[in-house]
């Protein structure tokens, strides 16, 4: 009973540390692991003699043995691929698969390593010196795009990661994540802009804050507002006309729609860099990218027509409340723009407007007394 025992414990823990080293192969390598173990489950029988030829070239005969004997089972899913195995594939089978498919392999670590490692950087700006406030940050971000490089431990662990293919597909990935936040920022004028108009017109704005959302990070920016004149804090400012909801005069937003037309400029001059072959063999997937780009500049688009609308609901009903009653209220609205999110809060408080009108009534007769 002992010697059963003890060869059940052994069994167990020998399966257990296939399955974590599987467990943290998936986590070091973003998953792309499972979709080189599908591939090659997928291969058609000509290729997959070729794989395990090669299999057995680099990891021995029994190797090569076992992996044709238990093939079927991994098939079925009867066996789960152990950790050493799956690691051999991830090093063995890509740089059988075309370029193509490399690209999207190197794609998907460089997302998962890019999310990984964004940064959250805080700026407190004005609308008067935001334009010399925040590019500096910008750039600070977008340019950890051209610094990123995969971890030395990947590279080591799957070597077809340091050749060529790889390299030219983090060009033009390293390429599109930069005319992404280029797509973004460009609007970052006209939405400054607006959140000053708002401010403008809705007296009671209490705090205002922006987030830009980047591919390579992320920057949280706080809005100071001008300090508005004490009879308007004390009465309130002027409305909104209850037919303009054109918070951006027209023109503004056509010439914010005009800096979009280079896009696709960076992804052309790193695409220009491969050779003929490299090429060749992206060309599919680099238009594939940048109809992604047009797609992400409609939605873009889009996000900021729905804001500047919504902004325009927003006036008209707090204009609504003000003119309703005099209680007390608070607003919290937040807008998804082309460049990130626009969160403001408007309150009024009545008791401090009472407060102060009473001050100002107790000076005036003090002042009329004391003569």
């Amino acid at each position: 009973m002992t010697a059963y025992y003890n060869k059940y414990r052994r069994r167990t823990s020998w399966g257990a540390y296939h399955t974590s080293k599987r467990s943290q192969l998936t986590y070091l390598f973003a998953g792309i692991d499972k979709d080189i173990e599908s591939i090659f489950l997928n291969l058609d029988r000509t290729s997959r003699e070729s794989i395990f030829y090669q299999y057995g070239k680099e990891y021995g005969e029994s190797a090569e043995k076992y992996a044709r004997n238990t093939f079927q089972k991994w098939k079925s899913g009867e066996t789960t691929l152990s950790g050493q195995t799956a690691e051999r594939l991830l090093n063995l089978l890509p740089p059988f698969l075309s370029q193509a498919a490399r690209y999207e392999l190197v794609k998907k670590l460089r997302e998962y390593y890019m999310n990984k490692r964004q940064t959250n950087e805080y700026v407190t700006t004005s609308p008067e010196l935001w334009k010399q406030d925040l590019p500096p940050v910008v750039n600070r971000i977008v340019e950890k795009s051209n610094n990123f490089k995969l971890p030395e431990e990947l590279k080591t662990r799957a070597t077809w990661l340091s050749g060529g293919d790889a390299e030219s597909a983090n060009k033009i990935l390293t390429s599109l994540e930069q005319e992404e936040a280029k797509l973004r920022t460009a609007y970052l004028d006209v939405e400054f802009r607006r959140i000053d108009q708002y401010v403008n017109i809705v007296e009671n704005t209490q705090s205002v804050s922006h987030t830009i959302t980047l591919p390579q990070g992320t920057i949280h920016v706080t809005i100071q507002q001008k300090k508005k004149p004490f009879i308007n804090r004390v009465f309130g400012g002027r409305k909104m006309d209850k037919d303009n909801l054109e918070l951006v005069p027209r023109e503004e937003m056509e010439r914010a729609l005009v800096k979009q037309q280079s896009r696709g400029e960076l992804i052309n001059l790193s695409f220009d860099d491969l050779n003929e072959k490299q090429k060749t063999a992206l060309r599919e997937r680099v238009l594939n990218e940048k109809f992604n780009l047009e797609l992400s500049q409609h939605k873009a688009d889009q996000r900021f027509a729905n804001s500047t609308k919504d902004m325009g609901n927003t006036i008209k009903a707090v204009n609504a409340l003000e003119q309703a009653s005099k209680s007390d209220y608070e607003i919290k609205s937040s807008f998804e723009t082309a460049s990130g999110t626009t969160n403001i809060t408007v309150k009024k408080n009545n008791n401090t407007v009472i407060i102060v009108v009473a001050i100002v009534i107790g000076i005036i007769i003090f002042l009329f007394l004391k003569r």
